[in-house]
């Protein structure tokens, strides 16, 4: 007995121990519970990839960044598109007339950025996107677009100071364009047109004399690079000088005042010359480029209208009225000359900055028209029965008479 119990008990230890040996039995397994939640951003599906809003927006900022304007437009369309009126929209329509601005579609540009303001009128970007609109509508020359900016932005309660010298230069600027065009276009009497200027250049007036005075105040603009809001103000100011100087003109036949008027038109283009002359200086060549090109056509004008007064009725032979035409050509040709170097100097202006404005255009075919018109002049006076040196000699003799005269002026007449 005690033998089979010593076999049975190694029996179970030897199986004890292949236990041990195997391993511990596996402990039950829990049933799965539901998988953690992770969040998934909405995919954007275009015709070319599929992709995220937050990663299609890192590409779109980096293509303005990177100036690749044609890849940031696509970028920000899409994503507006997708983003529909979600928060993210404002800062996207914004981004995206930046790149079209940055490609110089300038209407495209100067609609999305209205867009913006229209949409979105509380928000952050709302005022930026006014004055941006407000330097493309200079460029594009729409003046009443730019006048109504600039009404919009004064209305707004929450512009600060350079805000406020936008809107100020863009109105006066509008407004003198709108009135020079008006006086031009309209049909309405001397009298009533005369009234409708003073009020415009009243209205204009003020605009741009409390804007310069506000840059004058902040000190902006003091350095010699002009910032792109006292340049317009600057230009506005040349406008309005050189439309009150255009306004004087020369009646047929010379009327005996005709001194004093030239002399005041030529007082007040010199002053218009001068404001020009200060938005040169402007950080933008635009301005630079316009500015240029006003003084060159003012010279050309003024000969123009020097050049339509006919001979007086004292000069009745055909010798007469040739000795007329000489002198008159010869002694102003000089605003020729002046026009056509304020026009090559424009026109070197915009070739060192590469502007490819239209004013540089106007600039060029200003100039052709002044070469020609200069040598038109030579060509006819060549063909006189006398010199250009006899002319001028002549013109010196009657210059001395008339000094002589003032110096030493007749006695009075007894009564």
């Amino acid at each position: 007995m005690s033998g089979v119990r010593r076999a049975g008990w190694a029996w179970a230890a030897c199986l004890g121990a292949l236990a041990g040996c195997a391993g511990a039995a596996p402990a039950p397994v829990a049933p799965a519970g539901p998988p953690a939640h992770v969040d998934a951003q909405p995919r954007i599906v275009t015709p070319a990839e599929v992709t995220t809003e937050p990663e299609l927006a890192r590409r779109a900022e980096r293509a303005l960044m990177e100036q690749r304007w044609r890849d940031a437009v696509d970028a920000y369309r899409t994503l507006l598109a997708a983003d529909a009126a979600g928060p993210q929209s404002p800062e996207y329509a914004f981004d995206l007339a930046l790149a079209l601005e940055g490609m110089q579609e300038r209407a495209a540009a100067r609609d999305a950025f209205l867009d913006v303001a229209r949409r979105f009128p509380e928000g952050p970007r709302a005022r930026s996107a006014l004055v941006r609109a407000s330097s493309l509508d200079a460029y594009l020359e729409d003046w009443s677009a730019l006048e109504a900016i600039g009404d919009t932005l004064l209305a707004r309660p929450d512009i600060d100071d350079l805000d406020r010298l936008v809107a100020l230069g863009s109105r006066g600027l509008a407004r003198v364009e709108l009135g020079e065009a008006a006086a031009k276009g309209g049909a309405a009497q001397p009298q009533a047109q005369a009234g409708s200027d003073r009020a415009n250049d009243a209205a204009a007036a003020k605009d741009v004399y409390d804007g310069l005075e506000l840059a004058d105040t902040m000190h902006y603009g003091a350095r010699d690079v002009l910032p792109v809001a006292v340049a317009q103000l600057r230009f506005a100011l040349g406008e309005l000088r050189r439309v009150r100087s255009e306004r004087i003109v020369f009646l047929d036949p010379m009327q005996p005042d005709f001194l004093e008027r030239f002399s005041e038109r030529c007082g007040l283009l010199l002053e218009a010359q001068e404001a020009y002359a200060m938005a040169v200086r402007s950080i933008d060549p635009h301005w630079a480029a316009m500015s240029g090109y006003r003084v060159g056509e003012m010279y050309r004008l003024l000969h123009r209208d020097l050049m339509r007064i006919p001979a007086p009725p004292q000069s009745k032979t055909e010798r007469q009225k040739q000795i007329f035409y000489a002198f008159m050509h010869v002694r102003y040709r000089v605003f020729l000359e002046k026009g056509i170097k304020q026009i090559e100097e424009t026109i070197a202006l915009g070739e060192r900055t590469a502007d490819t404005s239209p004013w540089i255009q106007r600039a060029r075919d200003a100039k052709v028209a002044l070469v020609t018109a200069l040598e038109d002049e030579k060509a006819q006076i060549a063909k006189m029965p006398f010199t250009e040196d006899e002319v001028k000699a002549a013109m010196e003799l009657l210059r001395q008479r008339e000094a002589n005269r003032k110096r030493h002026p007749p006695p009075k007449a007894s009564p």
